[in-house]
């Protein structure tokens, strides 16, 4: 005889039979920034390439990159992801797949005019390599005029993989950089991750480029299935907070870098103003970074509200304003930049309604949410003046090599760049494992592992 039990779950499966098959779930790629890392795209630069950007205001192209240092120093990177367990994906791979995909159908010559029209006319001699800007040939070719034919664009850039695109826990989120020197970069990934089929399982989810907004990925943090942290200001949109908290039900966190209302593309020649310090923090992931469960590194001082006005490097500027030939109006834009740099908003999702947020900036925030924090540069010294010397002498060297730009690559681990000893030991005494390589040369460039890596799984 049946038991009760027995008869229920046989009534439950016939019902569940005459329903029909359950609606799948959607695919969860990564639940957030930390986890281990899967799948992951990659671009390493090559002992051959050059440091030439086509649309440089310079007047003669750089030579003083070490290329063959540069290709060493990646390879290490992708080493140790390797030992961690990732799966690196290159992207000269998944473009070269992209390409015998979309051949037969056209697709491949109709985005080579559009993308690349000056090596275009012969679309069956175009390979990866001319793509890339790595086909001898082309590099200073001549014109008819018998001047130089700027044809493809070098690619170094492209080794920062992070600010092509952001995984999102349901798909994709393309990017599209706010400096025309990575147009044509924009238009390369963005065939990939379309066409390739070593990508193809990917859904795409917002395509900035599509809807004329600018964002890179360096200032994208997914910190839980429904929290990102948003970068804005300096290279990333502020009006594309709300717009990702309705499109992906997200609540968006923006962090402030430089407070404007939009930003627009960057003209080549145009003047930046306070340069330098914006490119010390030039993305999200150049001051802050998630190393494991609410925990963060990040730059001290800087993204405290009750150091708005007097942090060390407020304490420096207003010093060399009056010591040195800084000029007033750079000084005095850049102390407007410091004293609302890291402010925190919430848009809500769903709604992308806006909180304030009472004026917190981002370190007050995640203390309030119950986050450790480890500092750049390691523990802060008491006092006025011990701090602002450990932060001159320590912190900002530090900082400047990438100390706070690190990837998880497996829990209670992170990739580091070496030659930041104080932030290194530190790490280690909050538990964090750390696994360094050279890279003097990358870090010349303004970018850390946290950028040279695109993650496409987590697990």
């Amino acid at each position: 005889m049946l038991s009760r039990r027995a008869l229920v779950a046989g009534a439950a499966g016939l019902a569940a039979l005459a329903a029909g098959p359950a609606p799948a779930r959607p695919r969860t790629f990564l639940a957030s920034d930390i986890g281990r890392l899967g799948r992951v795209l990659v671009h390493g630069p090559a002992a051959s390439d050059i440091g030439h950007d086509r649309l440089s205001p310079d007047l003669l192209p750089r030579a003083d990159s070490d290329m063959e240092a540069a290709a060493r120093q990646h390879a290490a990177f992708r080493a140790l992801l390797a030992a961690s367990g990732a799966r690196p994906v290159a992207l000269e791979e998944a473009l070269e797949a992209a390409i015998l995909e979309t051949r037969p159908s056209g697709v491949f010559e109709a985005w080579l005019r559009a993308s690349f029209p000056r090596i275009a006319g012969e679309p069956g001699r175009v390979t990866t390599a001319m793509l890339l800007g790595r086909d001898p040939a082309l590099r200073f070719a001549l014109g008819p005029d018998g001047a130089w034919r700027a044809a493809a664009d070098a690619t170094n850039a492209t080794m920062w993989t992070r600010d092509s695109a952001v995984m999102t826990p349901q798909g994709l989120l393309v990017c599209n950089a706010a400096s025309p020197g990575r147009r044509r970069e924009n238009m390369l990934l963005r065939f990939v991750y379309r066409h390739s089929p070593l990508l193809r399982d990917i859904p795409i989810l917002f395509d900035a480029v599509e809807e004329g907004m600018i964002v890179e990925g360096g200032d994208v943090m997914v910190v839980s299935p429904t929290l990102l942290f948003l970068g804005v200001g300096n290279r990333t949109d502020p009006r594309l907070a709300p717009v990702l908290a309705r499109r992906l039900g997200m609540d968006v966190l923006t962090v402030q870098t430089v407070e404007r209302e939009y930003l627009a593309p960057l003209r080549p020649s145009a003047p930046v103003p306070f340069r330098a310090l914006r490119v010390l923090l030039l993305h999200l992931d150049t001051f802050f970074t998630l190393i494991g469960p609410k925990h963060g590194l990040a730059v001290p001082w800087l993204l405290e509200k009750a150091h708005a006005e007097d942090s060390p490097l407020v304490r420096f500027i207003r010093g060399a304003r009056a010591e040195t030939l800084l000029d007033e109006e750079e000084a005095k834009g850049a102390l407007d930049m410091l004293k609302g740099f890291g402010k925190v908003t919430l848009f809500r999702r769903g709604t992308g309604a806006r909180d304030p947020l009472s004026d917190l900036k981002l370190v007050d925030w995640l203390r309030a949410e119950g986050y450790r924090l480890t500092w750049v540069g390691g523990v802060r010294p008491a006092g006025a003046a011990e701090a602002f010397r450990h932060f001159m002498e320590v912190t900002y060297p530090e900082l400047r090599r990438q100390a706070a730009n690190v990837l998880q690559a497996q829990p209670g681990r992170v990739i580091a760049y070496a030659g930041n000893p104080a932030t290194r030991s530190a790490l280690e005494a909050d538990g964090i494992g750390v696994d360094v390589f050279e890279a003097r040369e990358l870090w010349a460039w303004h970018g850390g592992p946290h950028c040279l890596a695109q993650p496409l799984e987590r697990g």
